[in-house]
């Protein structure tokens, strides 16, 4: 099949292995890129007469979606009360290029201090030795996308080593927000979800290194790092029922919610935390399905170059949208910090 392949086209790999559910998984992936822009564009304009505007454009980016997923940001009253949730809901792409990392990393860095230092106190409880570092993580994160922008990748070890930091730091955060050892907690749930996205991002990239350069030795065993499962776990946590009544008892006493409103902001969490765990075991069917570091970096330019063509598409039959200066200037800035331009 190996030789089959080699002769298609990106779009024609993705139908012949439908069998496999390359399909669905690249139409669910288009259509998270378009979750994506569609609320970071929302944000970035403020006018009620330029909102109708964008509106509209939205609704042409809704009908020609090739899928239509749960949202996870349903617009509710509320919203305004909760604090980054539009970053939290569209970090899984913004941590993926170094573009939209810099929306992240920009938040997470102002509050690098207060996070170092409620780690501390979790390894003085556990007795941690490893001094695991907030702000070195997101460093190393953007350092290791920016890597990617000018194709100097990181090595296999370079990438195993940031995903354990993350997995590690992530843990932490979690710990001492399940143990109440910060009064922070909207900082440590923005934190919490932010580094999430990171590692799920991370972990992506690190299993097609780790596939493309082991995989005539493993054959056709288990083909996955042995932490994979470990590196996993950190996700169920977040899912978990402990997770799920701080989650609660932080919109009801911090942001004071409704009982409708704290159940529809558990909901958009609780999916969000799902498609961690999803995204990357997807990947990795998108991995062994294309079987070359090749063909995946079609596949990639694939998906962005759809999503791409929708939005554009969208904005250009939505009469007046991109002659207004202030919509085509947001337009613009989010098209690049998706890498969808």
């Amino acid at each position: 099949m190996a030789e089959e392949i080699s002769t298609m086209n990106i779009e024609k790999i993705i139908k012949f292995l439908d069998g496999v559910g390359v399909l669905d998984i690249a139409q669910k992936q288009i259509s998270k890129k378009l979750d994506s822009f569609k609320i970071m564009m929302s944000d970035r304009v403020e006018d009620e007469n330029i909102k109708e505007l964008v509106g509209k454009a939205i609704d042409k980016i809704n009908l020609a979606s090739p899928e239509t997923l749960i949202n996870a940001k349903k617009i509710f009253d509320a919203s305004l009360k909760i604090p980054n949730l539009d970053l939290i809901l569209s970090g899984l792409n913004l941590c993926a290029t170094c573009a939209g990392f810099v929306i992240i990393y920009s938040k997470l860095d102002k509050m690098s201090n207060q996070i170092n230092q409620v780690m501390s106190l979790i390894r003085k409880s556990n007795d941690v030795q490893a001094d695991y570092e907030f702000k070195k993580v997101l460093s190393e994160h953007a350092n290791m996308l920016d890597s990617r922008k000018t194709k100097k990748y990181y090595t296999e070890e370079q990438m195993r080593k940031l995903v354990d930091d993350e997995f590690n730091v992530l843990n932490m955060l979690i710990d001492v927000y399940t143990k109440d050892l910060s009064d922070d907690n909207e900082t440590l749930v923005f934190s919490i979800y932010s580094l999430a996205s990171m590692l799920s991002v991370t972990l992506r990239y690190f299993d097609a290194v780790y596939y493309f350069n082991n995989k005539e030795v493993l054959g056709g065993g288990d083909v996955w790092h042995s932490s994979h499962d470990n590196w996993l776990s950190v996700f169920d946590k977040i899912n978990s029922d402990d997770f799920a009544k701080k989650i609660q008892d932080h919109g009801i006493l911090d942001l004071s919610l409704s009982t409708v409103e704290v159940d529809e902001y558990y909901m958009n969490m609780y999916y969000q935390a799902k498609e961690y765990a999803t995204v990357v075991k997807e990947y990795q069917t998108i991995i062994q399905a294309v079987d070359s570091p090749e063909k995946l970096a079609e596949y990639e330019k694939y998906i962005d170059q759809e999503a791409g063509e929708i939005i554009h598409t969208a904005f250009k039959e939505t009469d007046g949208a991109l002659d207004d200066e202030e919509i085509s200037k947001a337009y613009k800035d989010t098209m690049k910090q998706l890498a969808l331009d």
